[in-house]
């Protein structure tokens, strides 16, 4: 019998409350009875799948709770450059293993927990690998987001591949970057996974969906979740603000650290921050009762606005200053910091930060040279270290449905029959918008774990 975890609709050894962070004790190992799917660990046949029913699933997914599209983002990142010595990679054990869904860099808001039951469910659903839902999952999330189109066909760049099987040993612990990596780390990291300097450079990108800029609204301005929906949220918003952030104010690494000067934030002001990060009611419910119960842990319920927190604990390595020298909040990670002093010129000119300044400066004029680049870099990202089913992988275009298209609209008769891929080969694709796969959720369907038929 494996050893593994899995959510959702799954048979577990042992009670986990939905509510509840999991925290696994180092020394547990969950005996779960497996249900008809198996993890893709030696057969799989990905020519078979309607991928364009997976893409609908990824989609629904996103409208269900639009942070569970960062999630996705992130989880193709730690899931695939978790590597080290040609072990590990995109294989899926972010959400497979007890061990990698406990890491602390996988433990935030417990991202790959709750994620997991969304991944494990399209997987059984669609009869994939948990690989392949990451990696697919992670590009349509960037464009529900705003960003580029990844999953597309087009004869002059690299195909986007699917059959990566799956592994239920977990990737290398300590593989990924670290949050204060300087230079020289950087481009180590990079090389050690086959990414140039400018396609690292446009992956770091993706921090503009950075959570830590709370309930602020695309505009700047702050939005009340107590009375708003607050979707248009900067954190749910692709765009190329990170290399305008690091390239454009005064940086100084502090070293050694030194301590933040920024005023503590009020514990009303972080019950609202918690609720603007998820986008679902039920998602934000929990996350609001978690926050509660930690409140209480902390300073008991008798005096709860007793509490003040400081978050920004990245600004005692890091200080940015705006022209008039006002002192402003550093969003991002000391590494990113780093990066901003390439952009600036404000290293040695070395090769290295010769080619990392000048991708920064493309990337904050440019989004046509950013999502070009950033399309390219995903692909190599998300086949680091994958097995392949497929000899060398199977080629997509996202309009793969084996099942047959049919009207998504039950009153009119549509005429679906080149909406498949070999018709977007042929240059005679004509789909019409309500065209769906026959196994596809429909445009308005939010999914998360309940199958909905």
């Amino acid at each position: 019998m494996y050893s593994l975890v899995l959510f959702g609709n799954f048979v577990f050894s042992q009670v986990i409350q939905p509510d509840v962070v999991v925290k696994i004790p180092d020394n547990t190992t969950m005996q779960v009875k497996l249900p008809a799917w198996k993890p893709k660990t030696q057969s799989y046949d990905p020519t078979i799948v309607d991928w364009r029913s997976v893409i609908a699933g990824c989609r629904a997914t996103c409208r269900y709770d639009r942070r569970l599209c960062n999630f996705y983002i992130r989880a193709a990142a730690h899931d695939s450059l978790s590597i080290s010595e040609g072990f590990g990679g995109a294989d899926g054990s972010i959400f497979l293993t007890a061990d990698e869904i406990k890491r602390p860099e996988n433990n935030y808001d417990s991202f790959a927990f709750l994620l997991s039951k969304n991944a494990l469910a399209l997987a059984k659903r669609y009869n994939t690998s948990v690989a392949d839902v990451v990696a697919v999952c992670g590009a349509v999330a960037t464009e529900y987001q705003g960003g580029p189109t990844i999953i597309s066909y087009d004869s002059t760049v690299e195909p986007f591949l699917v059959g990566r099987f799956d592994k239920i040993v977990p990737n290398p612990a300590g593989a990924l970057a670290p949050a204060d990596m300087n230079i020289t780390g950087f481009s180590n990291f990079a090389g050690n996974r086959n990414l140039t300097m400018e396609e690292m450079t446009a992956l770091m990108g993706s921090h503009s969906l950075i959570d830590h800029t709370g309930c602020t609204r695309t505009n700047g301005t702050e939005c009340d979740p107590h009375t708003e929906s607050c979707t248009d949220l900067r954190m749910f918003k692709w765009s190329n603000v990170y290399y305008k952030d690091a390239c454009s104010p005064n940086i100084r690494i502090n070293n050694p650290p030194v301590r933040s000067t920024l005023p503590l934030n009020t514990l009303k002001k972080l019950r609202s921050v918690n609720m603007c990060k998820f986008t679902s009611p039920e998602l934000r419910q929990r996350q609001v009762d978690l926050f509660d119960t930690e409140i209480r842990t902390v300073v008991g319920v008798q005096n709860p606005e007793a509490l003040v927190i400081d978050l920004d604990t990245e600004m005692e390595h890091v200080s940015w200053f705006s022209k008039a020298l006002d002192f402003r909040r550093w969003l991002y990670t000391v590494n990113d910091a780093w990066l901003g002093l390439a952009c600036q010129k404000k290293l040695p000119q070395t090769p290295t930060n010769i080619a990392i300044g000048n991708a920064m400066n493309v990337f904050q004029t440019s989004t046509v040279e950013w999502d070009r680049v950033y399309i390219r870099a995903y692909k190599k990202m998300v086949n680091v270290g994958a097995s392949w089913a497929v000899d060398g992988g199977y080629a997509i275009t996202g309009d793969e449905c084996s099942s047959g298209y049919t009207s998504a609209l039950k009153a009119i008769v549509l005429d679906c029959s080149l909406c498949t891929e070999t018709a977007r080969r042929n240059g005679n694709y004509n789909c019409n918008s309500n065209c769906k796969c026959k196994t596809a959720f429909s445009n308005s369907v939010k999914f998360y774990t309940t199958v909905v038929i």
